[in-house]
């Protein structure tokens, strides 16, 4: 009798395993997903091509199906792992999303970080983001430098103060304390200080509204200089120039003969200087110069004609030491430490110029106001110093005052002279110095 024999089912290969998971079971897993089998059913532990295993937690949303990452093998262990995915399953009993769940987490997380970092939030740091980011980035180097220079030395005691325990009336007595000092570094301190805090709540660093407007610190508007040099004091100070350095008398000479700005004559350079058919002429481009209308075409006469033939051929005629032009602040160093109004130990031994309360940019009003007091017509004043002639007149009126500039330079650079040469003989009938 023929043996009924019965043929067992095979098992496909890309059937899931319907047993437990084993440490060991993971352990050996090269490739591809393990399942676990119930009650975990739903937890999965993937294989991946670097090593490492994740487990994950497998569900369904309506018609969807989703996936959590619970942790990694081996640091999260099978057993740890199943409490994990239990805790998410009941999440999924009380019909909530563990993902949505998780995300809520993480961004409840996130907002009690930016909570606290706002707390932390100081001046210092939001000065530095202020200067890095917009300062330096929008503005010329040198402007920029003066803007860090100015709220790094100033900011004292609000440096280390976070932004939202502040009170006005701190800042209203910081920046009273700067202008009792310097009262248009005080108004500039204002303004950077004000954009700077503008700049954290635009880019959702703090939410504190900014406590600094035109009332903090008092009223600090520009003071206009209107200081210029009357006769007697330019004969003093015309013989004490040699007092200074070669360099800042040269240039403190040019910026009072031509009216220039000393900004624009520590930049000179013999690129500049050519001879023509009538004279010497410096043209200064405008891309050099702070009122960048046009080129400035200046006329060489007198004392001004020899510091150029003196300084010419070096390239640059006023170089620092640092390379490139020396800078205009020098000029404003140099006075100030001749001026006696100084406390520092280092000016003590400066002798003191006899002309008092004066600065570089002084000479260029002085220089105006001399034309205009000598009888040079208004258009030919105006186009010595280089500024547009105001309205319809400079509109319409596009002629150049060539031969006009050099007649009156003329005139000023005799002048001058002649203020030199009356000092000398009165301070001889003194007895000199």
């Amino acid at each position: 009798m023929t043996a009924d024999i019965v043929e067992l089912p095979k098992r496909r290969r890309n059937q899931a395993d319907t047993r437990p998971l084993t440490t060991l079971k993971i352990k050996n897993h090269k490739s591809g997903f393990l399942s676990d089998a119930h009650p975990y059913k739903g937890l999965r532990v993937r294989a991946n091509k670097n090593g490492t295993k994740t487990w994950m937690y497998r569900y369904r949303v309506g018609d969807k199906l989703k996936q959590i990452k619970l942790g990694t093998y081996p640091g999260m262990e099978l057993s740890e792992a199943r409490e994990a995915f239990l805790a998410q399953r009941k999440l999924r009993e009380q019909h909530e999303d563990p993902r949505q769940v998780a995300q809520q987490k993480i961004e409840e997380t996130r907002q009690r970080a930016r909570e606290n970092n706002k707390k932390i939030f100081t001046f210092s740091v939001m000065v530095e983001q202020y200067l890095t980011e917009r300062v330096e980035k929008d503005r010329k180097p040198k402007g920029a430098k003066e803007v860090r220079r100015l709220l790094e030395n100033d900011l004292g005691n609000l440096a280390d103060l976070p932004i939202i325990q502040v009170e006005p009336e701190d800042l209203h007595n910081h920046i009273k304390t700067i202008s009792k000092r310097a009262p248009d570094v005080a108004r500039v301190f204002r303004a950077e200080l004000s954009r700077a805090w503008r700049y954290a709540i635009n880019t959702g660093r703090t939410q504190a509204a900014c406590s600094i407007n035109t009332d903090t610190g008092g009223k600090l508007t520009q003071g206009k200089r209107e200081r210029h040099l009357k006769t007697d004091e330019l004969k003093l100070l015309l013989s004490w120039l040699p007092n200074y350095s070669r360099t800042v008398e040269d240039i403190l000479t040019l910026t009072l003969y031509l009216g220039l700005r000393s900004g624009e004559v520590c930049k000179l350079q013999d690129e500049w200087l050519k001879e023509e058919s009538d004279g010497w002429w410096l043209t200064i481009p405008a891309s050099e110069m702070k009122k960048n209308h046009s080129d400035h075409k200046v006329p060489l006469v007198g004392n001004a004609l020899r510091i150029a033939q003196r300084r010419s051929g070096r390239g640059i005629w006023f170089p620092s030491r640092a390379g490139g032009p020396v800078k205009q602040k020098i000029l404003g160093v140099e006075v100030y430490a001749h001026s006696g109004r100084s406390r520092a130990k280092i000016y003590k031994r400066y002798r003191v110029c006899p002309v008092l309360n004066w600065a570089p940019n002084d000479l260029r009003k002085t220089a105006r106001s001399h034309l205009a007091n000598l009888g040079c017509p208004f258009e030919v004043a105006e186009s010595i110093l280089h500024h547009m002639i105001p309205g319809v007149a400079g509109l319409y009126n596009q002629h150049k005052y060539g031969d006009e500039k050099r007649e009156w330079l003329q005139v000023w650079a005799d002048h001058l002279d002649n203020l030199v040469s009356d000092n000398v003989v009165y301070m001889t009938k003194d007895g000199g110095k």
